[in-house]
């Protein structure tokens, strides 16, 4: 292996793990390869990305395949206003609409339909879209926007018609816990090949997320540049993230999984599995 191709989020979401290597403040000889989570996803799974963030929902589904990272995830413990969903209607008055998806998660769409069926009993009817701009699409009554989409949506229809509500929110709000959007994960096959080289990008991952923690001026510079968004916005919005994955985060995680279960969604998970400096990983339960 010469080079660990190392995966980031297009999205403004993980701006404070990556902006430090983005920039070469942190020094890497990681290649880095930005997408939607979605793009990301399938990314890894194909073997074109050895290590990088990885929906929840994907990981679960092929967890058989990757080792998690520790201290690192996108989580909140609280609305993030970047999982949104536009209604015509209140959320307990969409049994039988339309809602519409864009296809550019795996962990959200899931979420919407675990809040749909567990919290507010009914099977949810979800159709695709090819793009979101936060109006109905499609003869649907509802949309799922997500990432710097849903961001820039809210601000636009702020003053509309149409309900606006943050998924992390109405997750809180029914389990306590926090929501886990996605996790940095290795495939295994790149580990066993070469871990080392997953060791020490996983450490310039960390120290960039550390340069991130300490440079917030930087990260929302960025971020406006990217989005236009109001700085005040911006800095609401990552003050709701969070970039570890403590036990609280993980017990988060293991309720999604064990929701999504219930629902039908997944298999049960396995206990999670995490690199070591060691040659072994290390369980989880």
């Amino acid at each position: 292996m010469n080079k660990i191709r190392l995966g980031s989020i297009e999205f403004i979401n993980s701006l404070p793990v990556d902006l430090g290597l983005l920039r070469g403040t942190i020094p890497s000889e990681a290649e880095i390869i930005q997408g939607s989570p979605a793009a990301l996803n399938e990314k890894m799974l194909s073997g074109d990305l050895d290590l990088g963030p990885i929906s929840v929902f994907w990981y679960a589904q092929h967890q058989e395949e990757w080792l998690l990272l520790p201290e690192l995830s996108i989580s909140s413990e609280s609305g993030v206003q970047s999982v949104l969903l536009f209604s015509r209607h209140p959320f307990a008055e969409l049994k039988g609409k339309r809602i519409a998806l864009t296809g550019k998660g795996r962990t959200t769409p899931a979420l919407l339909s675990i809040l749909c069926q567990r919290k507010y009993g009914f099977m949810p009817v979800l159709v695709p879209t090819e793009e979101g701009r936060g109006d109905v699409l499609n003869g649907a009554d509802a949309v799922l926007l997500i990432g710097d989409e849903a961001l820039e949506a809210r601000e636009k229809y702020s003053d509309s018609k149409f309900q606006v509500i943050d998924l992390a929110e109405e997750w809180r709000d029914w389990t306590g816990e926090p929501v886990v959007f996605a996790v940095w994960a290795v495939r295994r096959a790149s580990w066993n090949l070469s871990a080392e080289k997953v060791l020490e990008v996983h450490q310039q991952l960390l120290k960039s997320k550390e340069w991130g923690a300490q440079h917030p001026a930087e990260v929302l510079n960025a971020a406006e540049k990217k989005t236009h968004l109001p700085l005040p916005v911006l800095k609401a919005y990552f003050s709701r993230l969070s970039y570890g994955f403590d036990k609280k985060m993980q017990a988060g995680m293991k309720r999604y999984l064990d929701e999504a279960v219930r629902c039908g969604l997944l298999q049960p998970a396995k206990p999670f599995e995490f690199i070591t400096d060691g040659s072994a990983a290390l369980t989880a339960r």
